[in-house]
């Protein structure tokens, strides 16, 4: 099978706020990318005081645009691709804990993978792909954060490098000529609500994406001073999580947070719930009883997922991952 997955040469530098783009292959078809996190730091007089999740919140957006102004997979904050990957893969995805001694040239990784089909152990899976070979332009695009401002303590912390090594699994040749027809275009879009205000009964609502082949949407709540909603501890950002259809008025799914996650362990073998708070990941599909919604024939504003929403200063992260035809 001419297939091909091999880093590439070239690697995205971190520079603190500012965006850096790599150029993607045009071989054939891309449906699956591993991102590598490396990072080479120090640590100066002292624990700086991490922020939680710091590798994967060094990535303040990452997009995959083409020359067309088309992005084919976006999200907000790189904790949510991490906590997306974390449920796909069973929580074995590598984010490295910081070292608090003091201390030069440490090293730390955290690995991002990005599959745009059905089936994440395969990254050659043709169910869905982007056609690189038929655009003129195609880039991975990451606007990082400043270091400095993920510790309490500045002046302990310092990074020397760091950079993502970008690894493409392609189909090429004949094998893409074959798929080509058939194969489904990722469509992934992401949101941020504040939770400015409690709501019951489900009363925050989010439109869903209308026209398209709905998989999953992962789900990301913060709490105000920005770490993961503890809900174990007490925080009550969100507690209920819905499927809501306007037209016809009805409510198909309405889970309570905790219920929600506890099947989300069965179903994906996550580790103990208190290594992920703040995750879940309502799988449209298993709802629909196939391997997606399809709402294709719906229009904007007709299907939405509501919150029922407690606590307020908070945020919830959606990340809607779907897929649309050729």
């Amino acid at each position: 099978m001419p297939t091909k997955q091999t880093a590439l040469v070239e690697t995205l530098p971190y520079a603190a706020a500012q965006t850096r783009s790599l150029a993607l292959p045009r071989n054939g078809s891309i449906h699956h990318l591993d991102l590598r996190l490396q990072i080479q730091y120090d640590v100066t007089n002292g624990d700086p005081g991490y922020d939680e999740d710091f590798l994967a919140k060094l990535i303040s957006s990452l997009a995959i645009r083409d020359g067309q102004g088309h992005t084919w997979w976006a999200c907000g904050d790189g904790r949510q691709l991490y906590w997306w990957a974390y449920q796909l893969y069973q929580g074995q995805v590598r984010m490295d804990t910081l070292a608090t001694g003091v201390n030069n040239n440490l090293l730390a990784e955290a690995f991002f993978p990005i599959h745009f089909g059905v089936n994440p152990l395969n990254p050659f899976d043709p169910t869905a792909g982007i056609p690189a070979l038929d655009l003129g332009q195609l880039a991975l695009e990451v606007t990082w954060r400043d270091a400095e401002n993920l510790v309490t303590t500045a002046a302990n912390f310092a990074v020397d490098s760091a950079t993502i090594t970008v690894t493409p699994a392609e189909l090429t040749g004949r094998e893409y000529q074959a798929v080509r027809p058939t194969m489904l275009r990722p469509m992934t879009r992401w949101e941020k609500y504040d939770i400015a205000a409690a709501q019951g009964e489900l009363g925050v609502r989010r439109e869903l994406p209308a026209g398209i082949i709905l998989r999953q949407t992962s789900l990301l709540v913060l709490d105000g001073d920005d770490s993961r909603m503890d809900y174990i501890a007490g925080d009550r950002d969100v507690t209920e999580v819905g499927l809501v259809k306007v037209l016809e008025n009805t409510v198909p799914f309405r889970e309570a947070w905790q219920t929600l996650r506890g099947r989300n362990q069965g179903r994906y073998g996550l580790p103990a719930m208190t290594n992920w708070e703040g995750v879940a990941l309502v799988n449209w599909g298993q709802l629909a009883g196939d391997v997606a919604m399809d709402l294709r024939t719906r229009l904007p504003g007709q299907d939405v997922i509501g919150f029922t929403t407690v606590d307020t200063g908070g945020d919830i992260y959606l990340l809607h991952h779907a897929l649309a035809p050729s």
